[in-house]
């Protein structure tokens, strides 16, 4: 079958490593996600660590800084946030009150009445064992998360240490000639910085602007609400209406109209329409992201990946896209492709 030992052994040398390295995929897939984002961040800040390096002077000493900058600015806020959401998640249960509910329902009629009262009392039994089923599940997940930060965080450090080995190891394994493989590289970087810096902002103002709106319309607990909604705001078209949608409905239920469709209007024009007059702007900054790849993307990795995958889903899209571009360049020979405005300007005019 083979003509010379040679072919024989490079066969068998790349059955091996394509067999150890699917392997080596499923072993690790638990970390994936964890190994992904090591590499992603690190890249994401490795000017950061750059300026570090120079201050400090050595290499160990400079990742190590620039683990902890990006734990202490990314993780103590969100702490806080976490800590004053649950402070207030537990003042509800002092707050609430019975009568409130029985006055509610009170404005119904009898037979509705009995049957809301049903569904409530099937609902809070049905919440009560799917708690209690699912709190082993949740103890692993949380275990599993605090697991996933520290490898991310420790593979981070050792990618710091050797970022620029690292760099030009990756563009070596790209299948590009070398000034394609470092533009993919760069186009990488910027990829990244685009998505999650741009999706962490948007997230977070639009939390910030539903929080502000509850405070506004009289609404407790903004600080609560408003962090569920910058979470919320990761999934597609539904996002922090699944908030402030029911709040308004609250309100108005109260006999509170003035406020709950003041509400209804500011979550509707504010909060979730926030992100089209934001986005573009931080698109022109931080890398344009075309509107399609981020739905498109965010729907899919939602279903595959979970709520990750609203981040990673867009990421992995846009990065195919970045590869197909540079695989038609540089193997079937098409050109650089025009840009919108170019397209636009070489339309025919009536």
């Amino acid at each position: 079958m083979f003509t010379k030992p040679e072919e024989f052994k490079k066969h068998l040398a790349t059955g091996l490593l394509l067999g150890l390295g699917l392997f080596l995929l499923y072993f690790l897939r638990a970390f994936f996600l964890a190994v992904f984002g090591a590499y992603v961040f690190s890249f994401m800040f490795s000017a950061v660590y750059i300026r570090i390096k120079r201050w400090v002077g050595r290499d160990e000493p400079a990742a190590l800084l620039t683990v902890l900058m990006i734990l202490v600015v990314a993780f103590v806020p969100l702490l806080l946030l976490c800590y004053t959401a649950f402070s207030q998640a537990l003042a509800l249960e002092d707050r609430f009150d019975p009568q409130t509910l029985d006055a509610l329902l009170g404005r119904l009629t009898p037979g509705i009445r009995t049957k809301v009262e049903l569904l409530l009392q099937r609902t809070t039994e049905g919440l009560a064992s799917t708690l209690t089923a699912m709190f082993p599940t949740i103890v692993a997940g949380i275990a599993h998360v605090a697991t996933s930060l520290f490898v991310m965080f420790f593979v981070m450090y050792y990618i710091f240490v050797n970022i620029h080995y690292i760099f030009i190891r990756s563009a070596e394994f790209l299948p590009f000639k070398q000034p394609n493989a470092i533009w993919v590289m760069r186009e990488f970087e910027h990829i990244s910085r685009a998505i999650l810096i741009g999706q962490f902002l948007i997230s977070s103002l639009q939390g910030l602007m539903g929080g502000i709106g509850f405070l506004i319309f009289g609404l407790h607990d903004a600080v609560l609400w408003g962090l569920v909604m910058a979470v919320l705001s990761l999934v597609p078209l539904v996002g922090t209406s699944l908030v402030w949608l029911p709040a308004s409905l609250y309100l108005v239920a109260q006999g509170d109209y003035f406020s709950g469709v003041g509400l209804f209007l500011w979550g509707f024009v504010v909060v979730s329409h926030i992100d089209n007059f934001v986005r573009p702007k931080l698109g022109r900054k931080l890398g344009d992201i075309n509107p399609i790849v981020m739905v498109l993307g965010a729907f899919a990795g939602l279903q595959f990946f979970g709520i990750v995958g609203v981040v990673v889903g867009p990421f992995l899209l846009a990065f195919f896209l970045l590869l197909l571009q540079v695989y038609r360049q540089e193997y079937l020979g098409h050109p650089a492709p025009l840009t919108r405005s170019q397209i636009l300007t070489g339309l025919p005019t009536e």
